[in-house]
């Protein structure tokens, strides 16, 4: 049996900001995670955009988002909505910004439960005021590669390639290239392919997060002409957008001008003119 990882003092300053969020948030429970937490540590501290945040337990989310409703400091509060960790473990989320920052709080009763891929494992907890880095990440200066560190099968197959494409983009890695993420890819490509749900989250909710994943991480790769080439050549835009796929392989042009969008509204309303240009010159039989 595998003993857990121990946990190691956080820096000062970064105690700090997890001692104020939890104030904050007013809760006794709290773990920053996902790339924030680890970026956070490898880099200077400085002044976080987007900083993922659990809290718990679940039954105290609508409390505390009245709380951040009625806090002076606080600039925006989002609608909570609801979605599942390994298709079993509920979660109530929100948006929040304060001092500059977004925070996507999330509740939820099970914390151990978070990460799906090695790099987004790291996690600050809140009281102890130190990290837990599972998986040695914080020891690499750079991120060529990231590994699945959940089963392929706990998990809608369409999130958790959302999760490989944000991921990719974001430390510039090419997925296609590097070993074993070219074979997770490639599997859940064709697991999303296939996937089917009437449920609101895994389907409706799934398919718009997948738009909004292809759009985001062209839009923040570092070339995003050939982040979106990799996409269209590995099958991750004809595994749920077939359409979309034929028109941009039919017009190299098209790819050019859908990686210089520069938002995701921006991004579909120009996919959705290419496709529709293909459905009125498809001759009707």
């Amino acid at each position: 049996m595998t003993s857990p990882p121990s946990s190691q003092p956080l820096p000062a300053d970064h105690r700090r900001l997890l001692g104020d969020l939890a104030e904050l948030l007013d809760t006794p429970q709290l773990v920053v995670y996902g790339g924030a937490a680890r970026d956070l540590l490898i880099a200077r501290l400085g002044s976080p955009k987007d900083v993922d945040v659990a809290a718990g337990p679940l039954s105290r989310a609508a409390e505390c988002r009245e709380r951040l409703l009625e806090h002076p400091d606080v600039e925006h509060v989002g609608e909570a909505r609801d979605y599942w960790i390994r298709m079993t473990e509920p979660v109530i989320m929100f948006d929040v910004r304060w001092r500059g920052m977004t925070l996507d709080i999330n509740f939820l009763d099970d914390c151990g439960k978070i990460g799906h891929f090695d790099v987004e494992c790291v996690r600050w907890e809140h009281p102890a005021g130190t990290f837990v880095d599972p998986y040695g990440v914080t020891e690499r200066k750079e991120t060529r590669s990231f590994s699945l560190v959940s089963s392929i099968d706990a998990e809608n197959p369409v999130l958790l390639l959302n999760r490989l494409v944000k991921l990719s983009a974001k430390y510039d890695v090419d997925y296609t290239q590097a070993g074993e993420l070219a074979h997770l890819a490639g599997e859940l490509v064709k697991a999303a392919s296939a996937w089917n749900s009437d449920d609101g989250f895994h389907g409706m909710q799934a398919e718009a997060a997948h738009a909004r994943a292809l759009a985001t991480s062209v839009q923040r790769a570092r070339a995003g002409r050939a982040f979106l080439q990799v996409l269209l050549d590995s099958g991750v835009i004809a595994c749920r957008n077939p359409m979309l796929a034929v028109a941009l392989s039919d017009d190299p042009s098209a790819v050019i001008r859908l990686a210089r969008t520069n938002s995701p509204e921006a991004f579909w309303h120009l996919a959705n003119s290419l496709t529709a240009d293909r459905t009125s010159l498809t001759p009707r039989i």
